[in-house]
């Protein structure tokens, strides 16, 4: 396995299950609200007040650098059909 193949499963990998740690955590969160008066909703009410904005973005980040690492040989490849 190439050193990019490896980073990009590493970084996906560690993507997801980030997200879906922070899901986790909203998810035991939500019960306690009552209600919300923001036109965001409840998810980015529990977000703000767990404080975990950082890492659901940066979750995301992983992820999508990951996918990009992984098919970096097919971006190439791709790229050069088109030129």
């Amino acid at each position: 396995m190439k050193r990019t193949d490896f980073l990009g499963a590493v970084f996906l990998i560690s993507g997801v299950f980030l997200y879906g740690i922070i899901h986790l955590a909203i998810a035991n969160y939500v019960p306690s609200i009552g209600g919300w008066s923001e036109p965001p909703g409840k998810f980015k009410q529990v977000r703000d007040d767990i404080m975990v904005n950082i890492p659901y973005f940066l979750s995301i980040a992983f992820i999508l650098i990951g996918l990009v690492l992984l098919f970096l040989k097919e971006i190439k490849n791709l790229i050069a059909r088109l030129d």
